[in-house]
């Protein structure tokens, strides 16, 4: 019996160690603060990771824009404010267009209307070209910046 009971224990052991590594695996996918990245094949509605911030601002630059089978060049770029409880907050959108006329062109978005407190933020191509995901996104460069002191 001493031998079941300290199997049964071993197994819950590792049941609870898994749980936990999971759950700090599922929180380690909020960043926080700035950071850059890039965009592969992009449509409408994908979304970027999800970081944390606990000021009034954020900013997020694209460089070097291609939308792949798009007959306009733009991408409408669209804030969330993420709520675990309650619908998600659409801080606004920033059409971007001038990172489309070159590698080294930049195209910027701020907004200005982050409520204060610590919150989750989150960025999305609400509309890639001319919409209807019809078209892919790439982006050599996407950085983000949390800091308007800069």
């Amino acid at each position: 019996m001493q031998l079941s009971t300290s199997k049964a224990f071993r197994r819950k052991a590792a049941l609870t160690v898994t749980a936990a590594m999971a759950l700090v695996g599922f929180s380690a996918t909020t960043a926080s603060a700035n950071w850059s990245s890039y965009i592969s094949s992009w449509t409408d509605g994908d979304r970027s990771r999800e970081w944390t911030d606990s000021g009034t601002y954020s900013q997020v630059q694209f460089r070097s824009c291609f939308a792949q089978y798009g007959t306009t060049k733009q991408v409408v770029v669209k804030m969330w404010k993420i709520d675990t409880w309650t619908p998600n907050d659409d801080l606004g959108n920033k059409t971007f267009t001038n990172c489309f006329n070159g590698s080294s062109s930049w195209s910027n978005g701020q907004w200005t209307n982050v409520p204060t407190g610590e919150h989750t933020l989150q960025f999305e191509a609400d509309k890639v070209a001319q919409g209807g995901s019809c078209c892919l996104l790439n982006v050599a460069e996407v950085y983000v910046d949390t800091s308007q002191a800069d």
